[in-house]
């Protein structure tokens, strides 16, 4: 325990730092380069592979890799000043890693290990539109073995959505009302908490201000929920995601607020648009349970405009469930979320709130799932 409690105090302590700062002492003489492509690292999310780097968009993607013997080197890209992972060992509370805007090495500190070896993940924090990282794969110092890392669950979910499902602003409390890209944390989304109760992997297919037919600010003419659905990287569409590479048990659906966020679109047109994403989810996934999840921003008081958005979104939800129920999909639901509106001074849910979000989307998804 002594060791484990040593390896961790220095963790924090080397880690918390940018990582542009001077690197910890570490002999890399006649390092050994390992590939992001290495079958020894392996990767939760839709990661796209490309020479010898991992490229990495959505939030809440996931590296994972056990090594023993002197500590291995990560190397990491980022494409902005924006990028955030969680870095944890042997299920330890991560700590946080602030890339620099180009290339990156972080040394890992050296410890005695056990006999099973460390278990390091890196789990992305940050969004697409707050720059694409790349994985580039590690340095390994003389004596330093690569282990096969565990599997990952049998169980598959995915949650599609926007900020809210990417767990933007989670960790932003009073009164510290921090507005930088460190306080979103994919990790404590309401997707990957269901993912940690049922023991399942968890794709986060979200990207903030998006919807399914409009963004935020009622633009029609980006890549909005259609289109990033079918891609590896949202922002780039040459990068086609292959959707037989993951089949989600369940899939849960959580979009609408930036729809709605200019004003009531027509609802004939919206019931539409949201219907034949659904069918192309359908496509996709005949086979996965599929819940229609209403949203927690919109308030519920009579009579004002958060309410008539509500009651909207919830016909449409309604509407197509029953619809597609009377076609013969039986593994379809409408789900309710009531409303969490964040904090006093910024509407996004934080963290406990999320975790209320998942308790109410745990019992749709066991009753369709069998769990």
């Amino acid at each position: 325990m002594r060791l484990i409690a040593c390896f961790l105090s220095f963790t924090v302590a080397a880690l918390l730092v940018r990582s542009a700062e001077p690197k910890p002492e570490t002999n890399m003489t006649n390092a050994a380069s390992i590939s992001a492509r290495d079958s020894r690292i392996t990767y939760m999310g839709r990661v796209a592979l490309a020479g010898d780097e991992a490229r990495m968009g959505f939030p809440g993607i996931t590296v994972r890799f056990v090594y023993r013997g002197p500590a291995p080197v990560l190397r990491l890209h980022a494409g902005s000043d924006n990028c955030y992972f969680n870095l944890a060992c042997n299920g330890w509370d991560p700590v946080v890693i602030h890339l620099k805007p180009g290339e990156n090495e972080i040394a890992l500190p050296t410890g005695v290990a056990p006999a099973e070896g460390w278990l390091i993940e890196l789990v992305r924090r940050t969004e697409s539109w707050q720059g694409v990282a790349s994985f580039q794969g590690l340095l390994l110092p003389p004596g330093c073995e690569l282990l096969p890392p565990p599997a990952w669950p049998a169980r598959k979910l995915m949650f599609i959505g926007d900020s809210i499902t990417g767990g933007e602003y989670v960790e932003r409390f009073p009164p510290e009302n921090d507005n930088t890209p460190r306080v979103a944390n994919a990790a404590r989304s309401f997707g990957m908490l269901l993912g940690r109760w049922l023991k399942a992997q968890v794709h986060l297919v979200s990207y903030g201000g998006r919807g399914v037919m409009r963004d935020w600010q009622g633009r029609t003419d980006l890549a909005n929920a259609p289109q990033f659905f079918q891609r590896t990287l949202p922002d780039d569409p040459a990068s086609q995601w292959d959707h037989a590479s993951y089949l989600p048990d369940a899939i849960v659906v959580c979009l609408g607020q930036n729809d709605f966020s200019k004003d009531l679109p027509d609802e004939a047109i919206y019931t539409k648009a949201y219907d034949d994403f659904v069918g192309e989810i359908r496509a996709a996934y005949p086979r996965a349970a599929l819940v229609l999840a209403e949203l927690s921003l919109f308030g519920e008081t009579p009579g004002t405009p958060d309410r008539a958005k509500r009651d909207q979104l919830r016909r449409v939800i309604e509407s197509v469930t029953a619809r597609r129920r009377a076609a013969g999909d039986g593994r379809i639901a409408a789900a309710p979320v009531g409303y969490y509106p964040g904090t006093p001074t910024n509407a996004h849910p934080v963290a406990f709130q999320h975790e209320q979000i998942a308790l109410e989307l745990l019992g749709p998804v066991r009753a369709l799932t069998g769990w």
